[in-house]
């Protein structure tokens, strides 16, 4: 992990993963020295034109509680089509059950607890770094099996690729089990500061986590 990207929490643990919800937090590297004014005014500029391309890209910053708020209204992100999950692919294992728990999203609901933690865990890094941090909390729910084991260094052999602990959509592409499945996505994208939150699907623990 470079400096640029330091992980400062995971709630990846089954734990989170009963409260429907993990969070990965990225922390930019600190500046070794204070900017010179005419730095600063180029920085500040770069700031500004980061944040209209972000809010322009369906990302929003910690702080844009109007953003948030305009979401909430419009409702959750929908579930991905249901051929989109549960499909005729040999290593498939999604059921139904399972799909109709797709969109639930109680991490969109602002009076669950979930939605609860959510708001207030990025209420505090934007007190604690102004407008720093980039929030992601409708990221697709499909990712490859490279993200979400090779780029975190899962092993070949560790038990969690198996079908026993994971819903795989076809042979490369699963249900994240966790958001550091979009670590290193961001990351190619150039997000320094992140805060990621979405539903894990592990078996067994899905099956009553979104309940």
């Amino acid at each position: 992990m470079s400096a640029i990207s330091r992980p400062l929490c995971s709630s990846t643990s089954r734990a989170a993963a009963v409260a429907s919800t993990s969070l990965r937090c990225s922390l930019p590297a600190r500046a070794s020295a204070a900017p010179l004014p005419g730095q600063q005014q180029q920085q500040q500029q770069q700031q500004q034109q980061r944040r209209q391309q972000q809010l322009r890209g369906g990302s929003t910053f910690c702080a844009a509680a109007a953003v948030e708020a305009a979401r909430t209204a419009s409702g959750p992100p929908p579930a991905p089509p249901r051929s989109a999950v549960i499909t005729d692919d040999p290593a498939n294992n999604v059921t139904d059950y399972i799909y109709s728990k797709m969109g639930i999203n109680l991490h969109h609901q602002p009076d669950h607890p979930i939605g609860i933690i959510k708001q207030t865990i990025q209420s505090f890094f934007e007190s604690q770094y102004p407008n720093t941090f980039t929030c992601f909390d409708d990221l697709y729910p499909v990712v490859s099996t490279k993200a979400n084991f090779d780029e975190v260094l899962v092993p070949a052999d560790h038990v969690s690729r198996s079908s026993n602990d994971t819903y795989y959509v076809s042979s490369d592409t699963v249900l994240r089990c966790h958001t550091s499945a979009h670590q290193a996505e961001m990351l190619r994208r150039g997000e320094g500061a992140f805060l990621l939150t979405g539903e894990p699907w592990w078996v067994g623990v899905a099956n009553s986590a979104t309940d």
